[in-house]
């Protein structure tokens, strides 16, 4: 099994975020990763606070371009798109897939964002999810991180 067969299902589990100019929150997230015949993965990712009412959600493709290397290409309703590369590596029993931004798009009332980092960490039937990013002034800098569950 490869990195690609590994991380398509249905992920769910708890989070946390913080960043310098809010407030400390917890959240509940899904991610669903699909295959649909092409060379490339579905990405989809949903966020909602404890009180379930939404918080985020964007969606994307996952391309794996050369061995371990792959591009991830995400679009938000909050005005803000990524286009990010990097590389996957084998590590103690399971995968780490990082990526850095090799572009951020923004529209004119998207909150300034110039750069993000995307890690995640794939072991079994357990997926660590980190995102940073370096928005309105601040330096670039971890933001969410949740740990999710294949859904059976």
């Amino acid at each position: 099994m490869n990195f690609r067969s590994a991380v398509m299902g249905h992920w769910s589990g708890e989070g946390v975020g913080w960043y310098p100019t809010i407030a400390d929150f917890g959240y509940h997230e899904t991610v669903e990763v699909a295959d649909i015949g092409r060379p490339f993965l579905t990405y989809r990712q949903a966020t909602h606070a404890n009180d379930g009412s939404p918080l985020h959600i964007e969606v994307g493709y996952l391309r794996f371009v050369a061995e371990n290397r792959a591009e991830l290409v995400v679009a938000q309703p909050t005005g803000i798109s990524e286009v990010l590369a990097g590389w996957v590596e084998n590590i103690d029993g399971g995968y780490r897939l990082a990526m850095d931004s090799t572009q951020v798009g923004l529209t004119e009332t998207a909150k300034p964002v110039e750069a993000t980092r995307r890690v995640l960490l794939l072991r079994g039937d357990e997926l660590v999810v980190e995102f940073w990013m370096a928005a309105v002034g601040q330096p670039m800098q971890q933001h969410l991180r949740s740990q999710l569950r294949r859904d059976t």
